[in-house]
C-alpha cells in the first residue's frame, strides 16, 4: 500500500524536475510521512533498514553535491525519504533501475547534472512492477 501512495509525489517530482529542474517540497514531505506511518503498520522494512535507507543515500548524495556539485537539495531530500520510506535494500533496488538510464541520458546529452527525480521515478516504477509481477505486492 504503501507503494501506491507514493506513486502519485514520485510522479510529480519527476514531472516538475524534468520540466522546471525543481523538486516540490510537499512531494518528499509526502513519501517521508508515507514511510513514517508505515513504518507503524508494516513490520518490512524494520526500522533498522529504514533509517539505513535514509541516511546512506542522503548522505552520499550531500557529498557529492558538497564536492563536485551538480546535485540540488531537492535531490538529496527526495533521495534520503524515498530511502526511509522503502528501506535500504528496497531503495538499492530503485537506484539499481534509475541509475543506469540516468548515466546513458546524461552520455548522450553531455549534461553534468541531470534531473535526479525523473530517474527515480523510472527505478521507482521498475522496482513496482517486477514486485508485481513477482506477486510480492498486490495493487
Amino acid at each position: 500500500m504503501a507503494m501506491l501512495l507514493c506513486a502519485i509525489p514520485i510522479l510529480w517530482a519527476a514531472v516538475t524536475d524534468f520540466r522546471k529542474r525543481i523538486i516540490p517540497d510537499w512531494t518528499w514531505i509526502a513519501i517521508l510521512l508515507i514511510g513514517g506511518v508505515s513504518a507503524f503498520m508494516l513490520p518490512y522494512p524494520t526500522l533498522l533498514e529504514r533509517i539505513a535507507g535514509f541516511l546512506l543515500p542522503g548522505l552520499c548524495l550531500f557529498l557529492l553535491a558538497m564536492k563536485y556539485g551538480g546535485v540540488g537539495g531537492g535531490d538529496i531530500k527526495l533521495t534520503a525519504a524515498m530511502g526511509f520510506c522503502f528501506g535500504l535494500y528496497g531503495f538499492a533496488a530503485i537506484l539499481f533501475f534509475a541509475l543506469v538510464p540516468a548515466c546513458i541520458y546524461a552520455k548522450v546529452t553531455k549534461q553534468k547534472s541531470v534531473p535526479l527525480a525523473v530517474f527515480l521515478g523510472i527505478g521507482f516504477f521498475t522496482y513496482a512492477g517486477v514486485l508485481f509481477i513477482y506477486g510480492l505486492i498486490c495493487c
